[in-house]
């Protein structure tokens, strides 16, 4: 966890012991790590000590803050939260209203923020585009999978069209963006791939202890019924013929139904979570919105994979997914990995979301 330049000042004026526990490495001043159990050395039986003994203002950002997300548009915030956090997922899959909104006034903010307001609009601009998109994310009509392809076929659509005119332009673009959608290609050997993409992220990835995301992984592994070398992450199908995920896609649809709600869901998360279409894991918008296309796929594998799907099964794959996905950095392997499987050509991407 970072801390920033404020509460780094403040350790060394008024609690100079602090600063024992912060070193560098991810970042120019981090906490340190403790060496057998990967937590932070200021983690005492599942408290947080510097906020035990001394309250939140001696917090850096990133620990006051968490699990909430802040992006700044001018002058206007806007603070959403993170499905890294269990009880954040618990309460957006399952809770009564997640994503009602409201208006508050807030002591504090962090110490850096990204301004993702473009110069060519407004504030009220940014949001109402915002919010268009997550009203097609609410459509109860619409499906998960048609919701994603909708998104993306109008953020690519959006991404032609110059900045001043989004205002005007979002709502006739996402009405048309189904029509602008290519034929699907639908390989089904694309659900081995998007296991051979996620291994190579998490093994790309920082080590760490990641017990509920192996768990996850290890379900996804055995229910597709094969191995991934670890050197090169060839895929090897322990039966030979790479059936066994159109098979896992015909026995899930005896869980579509229940399991859409929580999809379209995790959708309107995500979209919250990075301000869409101003931010999000990507160098533009089409590949913001590639991403996310295949992130979802990725998620409804690890569920049509799983055990079970109670509450609490669905609460730890989707939290344990988003923890580490949420904390990737760098979206340059990703897009090499999705450019390489063709999946950047909206028909082949269809076919990977399976909007059949």
């Amino acid at each position: 966890m970072q801390v920033d330049p404020v509460r780094l000042e403040l350790y060394k004026k008024e609690a100079p012991e602090l600063l024992e526990a912060v070193t560098s490495g991810e970042a120019e001043h981090i906490m340190r790590r403790d060496p057998t159990t990967d937590y932070c050395v200021k983690f005492d039986s599942g408290l947080c000590s510097i906020h035990k003994t001394r309250g939140t203002s001696f917090l850096g950002d990133a620990c006051h803050f968490y699990p909430r997300i802040t992006r700044r548009f001018g002058d206007t915030h806007i603070q959403s939260a993170s499905l890294s956090c269990p009880e954040i997922t618990r309460l957006t899959l399952y809770g009564e209203t997640p994503f009602a909104s409201s208006q508050f006034d807030i002591e504090r903010l962090p110490t850096t923020l990204n301004d993702y307001l473009p110069e060519e609009l407004s504030a009220t601009d940014a949001l109402t585009i915002h919010r268009a998109f997550l009203t097609i994310a609410e459509d109860e009509t619409l499906t998960a999978e048609r919701t994603v392809m909708r998104i993306v076929s109008a953020a690519h659509s959006l991404h032609r069209v110059a900045k001043k005119d989004w205002p005007g332009a979002i709502n006739f673009l996402l009405r048309m963006s189904e029509s602008a959608l290519p034929q699907p290609e639908i390989d089904f050997t694309d659900g081995y791939h998007l296991m051979q993409v996620l291994e190579a992220l998490i093994g790309a990835a920082r080590p760490s202890a990641r017990p509920r995301l192996d768990a996850t992984r290890q379900s996804m592994l055995s229910a597709l019924d094969i191995t991934i070398t670890a050197n090169n992450y060839e895929v090897l199908s322990r039966v030979g013929d790479f059936t066994t995920y159109q098979k896992l896609w015909e026995n899930w649809q005896q869980h579509r139904n229940t399991m859409q709600p929580i999809l379209k869901r995790w959708l309107q998360a995500q979209l919250t979570m990075s301000s869409f279409p101003f931010s999000g894991f990507g160098r533009d918008l089409p590949e913001r919105a590639i991403t996310l296309a295949i992130r979802f796929a990725t998620l409804r594998l690890a569920l049509m994979s799983a055990p079970s799907l109670d509450e609490a099964e669905v609460v730890r794959i989707v939290q344990s997914f988003s923890r580490f996905i949420d904390h990737l950095a760098d979206p340059e392997l990703s897009m090499l990995a999705y450019k390489e499987l063709g999946w950047t050509s909206l028909a082949r991407l269809r076919g990977v979301v399976l909007d059949i």
